[in-house]
């Protein structure tokens, strides 16, 4: 038996989490690397990705795509889901944002706080983790278990300096998990009667966890850089998620990984930005769909299938969609014609090419050949961030693209299931292979996989 590192990428969209053996990086196997399936085998979408959604209903609590599902039946934005917590927990004071009330259109009661929200989102994801580690015989097996979870640089020593709190949150939602065992990822979600129970106490007695910090630029570079030790020592990665598209500059050198400060952007125009320029160009071309109520109607089932449409128009240049029983045909030339879309991809550049100077900057400095690009994040399969990390300079250091997903996915271990998926994954996985010069906290001490001191009692309640 061996000890396991595994990370968990809290996304805006969805999270994901994935393991592997403490010190795969430099004697990497693919076959050691483990991609959680979070939302479980019988999940309708991508089994790797977990909805990152509350939904506080009328006598329950629900998670996940239930909680999205549950959401979807509103129209008009009265009842909505919580979501975007990544961003919640970015922002300068966390402490005071994690007091503050629910909007009633998340809590109709009037019942909870953005804490109280986080720790039941938190609790249910840990269960998830558990199911899913525990079901592969390795890790379960293990003779101790390193946690970290990635997060962006945003405020720079901020980030790290938050990091107590965020393992306070985590130390709740810990104590809810053991609380309230397999309930936690019940399809009905759980009565309101029990959540207002059991949430203070939760919160009142964290259990003591002990978790490292590593943010996703190295978490990127390092899968990228997989044992190569004495190469790969400058990079820039784009992260376009649902929430943020983020740029970051890296230099690798004897003290580990350490970020470019200057070279650090952060968009707020992303996934979720661009859903809503291809949903409206969709609605424009629908001539057929009328008024309010066909309209929303269209939109929600748009939202819906967003991820298959846009995998669609990025491979394609094209997609086709039928509503309503009719259909419509969007090209990718339509959202380049947007105007929303032209401001965006004219930041995103200036962006880019001030990041790609600092780090090239410091490469020639140092007397480095060459700087890696590197996409990341849902978007990265996306033809505009394509053409960015792609493009030519002349001169020295050389800029090499590197692929969004490396060949090593594609490995018959995973029966083809990680390939698709991988950039969404990425930094989860990157994060459980860094080597531990490349944290930004590091945490240290070895755990046990806990199964819950209740889930036997769940499972007969």
């Amino acid at each position: 038996m061996t000890e396991w590192t595994l990370c968990l990428d809290f996304g805006t969209a969805y999270s994901k989490a994935a393991a592997a053996p403490t010190g795969a990086w430099a004697r990497f196997d693919p076959a050691t690397v483990r991609p959680l399936m979070l939302a479980g085998e019988e999940a309708e979408t991508n089994p790797f990705l977990l909805e990152s959604a509350v939904f506080v209903d009328d006598q329950q609590v629900l998670f996940g795509s239930a909680a999205v599902q549950r959401a979807d039946q509103f129209s008009g934005g009265k009842r909505r889901a919580l979501r975007s917590f990544k961003t919640l927990l970015s922002v300068s004071d966390l402490d005071r944002a994690l007091a503050t009330n629910v909007p009633g259109s998340i809590d109709p009661h009037r019942l909870f706080q953005m804490r109280d929200l986080i720790v039941l989102y938190l609790a249910y994801l840990l269960a998830a983790i558990n199911r899913a580690a525990g079901q592969d015989g390795d890790i379960s097996q293990a003779t101790g278990l390193k946690v970290r979870y990635a997060a962006p640089a945003w405020r720079d020593a901020d980030s790290a300096g938050t990091h107590a709190s965020i393992l306070r949150l985590f130390g709740e939602a810990e104590a809810l998990r053991n609380a309230l065992g397999k309930k936690l990822l019940s399809p009905e979600g759980l009565s309101m009667a029990l959540v207002t129970k059991a949430v203070p106490k939760a919160m009142a007695a964290p259990e003591p966890l002990e978790m490292s910090l590593i943010f996703e630029a190295p978490a990127a570079a390092a899968y990228t850089s997989i044992g190569l030790r004495d190469a790969g020592s400058h990079f820039i990665v784009v992260d376009m998620g649902a929430g943020t598209t983020d740029i970051a500059g890296l230099v690798r050198d004897r003290d580990g990984i350490q970020e470019l400060a200057d070279a650090r952007y952060t968009l707020k125009q992303a996934g979720d930005f661009l859903d809503g320029i291809i949903a409206n160009r969709v609605l424009k071309a629908a001539s057929w769909a009328r008024g309010t109520e066909a309209q929303t109607a269209l939109w929600a089932m748009l939202m819906r299938q967003m991820a298959d449409v846009k995998e669609t128009l990025f491979a394609e240049g094209r997609v086709s969609i039928r509503a309503q029983g009719r259909g419509v045909t969007v090209a990718m030339r339509d959202i380049e014609r947007d105007q929303d879309f032209r401001e965006f991809i004219k930041t995103l550049e200036h962006a880019y090419e001030h990041s790609i100077a600092v780090v090239r900057g410091d490469a020639l400095v140092r007397g480095r050949a060459e700087v890696e690009a590197i996409a990341v994040g849902g978007g990265a399969a996306a033809p505009f961030i394509q053409a960015l990390v792609k493009q030519k300079y002349r001169g020295k250091p050389r800029v090499t693209a590197r692929p969004a997903t490396p060949d090593w996915a594609h490995a018959p271990v995973f029966a083809g299931n990680l390939a698709p998926v991988f950039p969404q994954l990425a930094i989860a996985i990157g994060g459980a292979l860094a080597p531990d010069e490349m944290l930004a906290v590091n945490g240290g001490g070895v755990r046990r996989l806990a199964a819950g001191r209740n889930d036997t009692q769940a499972a007969r309640d």
